[in-house]
């Protein structure tokens, strides 16, 4: 959807970067603050994040047609 409305590339980036800052900060908070069970959902969540990141990242680079 990005790519064909021809936005700046910062903006087209834009929620892959939130992504990952969010999930840095959710692995943080799991990690280092809660720990225990309760961490570990940060940290699953914070996973996920990165993977959709790295997805929203890999769709940006592809060529448009």
């Amino acid at each position: 959807m990005f790519r064909k409305i021809k936005w700046n590339k910062v903006v087209r980036m834009l929620p892959s970067m939130l992504a990952v800052m969010a999930a840095a900060v959710l692995f943080y908070i799991g990690y280092v603050e809660i720990r225990g069970f309760e961490g570990a959902g940060y940290l699953f969540l914070s996973v996920f994040l990165l993977l959709f990141a790295l997805v929203s990242y890999i769709v940006d680079k592809k060529p448009v047609r």
